[in-house]
């Protein structure tokens, strides 16, 4: 009887704790007392939400604090969105999350996890108050997905060990002017754009990058990646300053492409063999030369080429399954392209041509012809060459004589 007296009581307070420290739905946080039942568990099972309309002391700017102490891991995710005064939150356990999302927190300026190490998802946004993360001395080592936009971030210290990473989305970071990850893989898509408030552009390092899925980068000053070998979908570069572009391990893409970066003098490429799908060098007004793809053999897409280059130099080029557009308004020799198409190296529609007004894409049509002919082109002087079909009849044999000498 008296063991029975003891044991219940026990049995009733960790029943009690238990259910403290679990719930099917969302904890709820919109007082001190909410969060000082969840600093009570050390494993909280469950999702935590902190409420916009949160009830905690205020300092003389109208500001909230929160810390909560004792939390280790949270199974589900912490949300905290739009609680417009809080200007301060601190978990100085917590150690791993599902979810982690900060939204519409306008005065958040600290942030406070320094233990934490493992995030499922991390998604913050509109924190234009929160300059430093505080994820302590390692930080976050393993996400699936890293979403950051419209903060007042300067760097992305407390991230940057990640060593793997299937989704890394930076965007419109006014204040951000470098990213450096030490991920090996991406595998599902990294996109980076719009920061460091389009003044000099950011600076982008990936060191240790060997494959990654699919890739966009638009204006940075610079990137680095020095390990890549690999990117199965799209590596594309859109409006970016830099001069110079090289990756010199990188032996296949699914898709290549250089859109406006009106800096780039220069692209590297030296062990690059195959691109599966479009390779596209378009309005990169500072390219003249295009020699930087010496072990290019197979394009299985489209190759589109436009600006005002004078000298491309493919040596290794053996086979374009798509189409072949070269349009430039410099002075460009066709000859060898034509070779090249006359051997059947192109299997799709053929256009080259130099001196043009309007130098277009592919699907454009040059001055002076058609688009779509498969057997075209024009040389350096703007002459052009054709396959005409046979012609039957006075009139129409006089003007395809006169197309041929004209």
């Amino acid at each position: 009887m008296a063991i029975t007296h003891y044991i219940l009581p026990a049995l009733a307070l960790a029943s009690t704790a238990l259910a403290q420290c679990s719930n099917q739905g969302t904890l709820t946080i919109s007082s001190s007392a909410d969060a000082s039942q969840l600093a009570s568990c050390t494993t909280y099972s469950g999702s935590v939400a902190i409420e916009t309309g949160l009830a905690v002391p205020q300092d003389a700017n109208g500001h909230q604090q929160l810390e909560i102490t004792t939390v280790k891991k949270i199974t589900g995710n912490l949300t905290v969105t739009n609680a417009i005064a809080l200007s301060s939150l601190k978990f100085d356990s917590l150690q791993s999350i599902s979810g982690f999302e900060l939204g519409g927190l306008t005065v958040l300026s600290e942030l406070s996890m320094p233990a934490l190490a493992e995030v499922n998802q991390l998604n913050f946004t509109a924190l234009p108050a929160l300059q430093v993360l505080d994820f302590g001395g390692v930080g976050i080592t393993k996400a699936v997905s890293v979403l950051i936009t419209n903060t007042g971030l300067s760097s992305l210290t407390g991230i940057n060990n990640l060593q793997q990473i299937d989704t890394f989305n930076v965007n419109n970071n006014q204040a951000l002017q470098n990213i450096s990850l030490q991920v090996t893989s991406i595998t599902n898509s990294l996109d980076i754009e719009a920061n460091d408030g389009y003044q000099t552009g950011l600076t982008t390092s990936f060191p240790m990058l060997e494959t990654a899925t699919n890739m966009t980068f638009r204006n940075c000053s610079s990137i680095s990646l020095p390990a890549l070998a690999n990117v199965t979908e799209d590596l594309g570069f859109y409006g970016n300053t830099f001069e110079t572009f090289a990756a010199p391990n990188l032996t296949s893409a699914g898709g290549l492409i250089f859109v406006d970066n009106t800096a780039l003098t220069n692209i590297s490429l030296p062990q690059l063999t195959s691109i599966n799908g479009t390779y596209q060098i378009a309005n990169n007004t500072m390219l003249k030369k295009i020699d930087g793809f010496t072990k290019l053999s197979v394009v299985k897409g489209a190759l589109d080429f436009s600006g005002n280059f004078t000298d491309v130099e493919l040596p290794a080029l053996t086979q374009v399954q798509g189409a072949f557009n070269m349009q430039t308004s410099g002075n460009f020799d066709c000859a060898t392209f034509d070779k090249l198409n006359q051997n059947k190296v192109v299997k799709g529609n053929y256009v080259c041509s130099g001196s043009q007004t309007k130098p277009g894409s592919a699907g454009t049509k040059p001055s002076g012809t058609s688009s779509g002919s498969k057997a075209s082109g024009t040389s350096s002087a703007g002459q052009f060459q054709a396959n005409l079909p046979v012609v039957i009849g006075g009139t129409s044999l006089v003007a395809g004589i006169l197309q041929l000498i004209l």
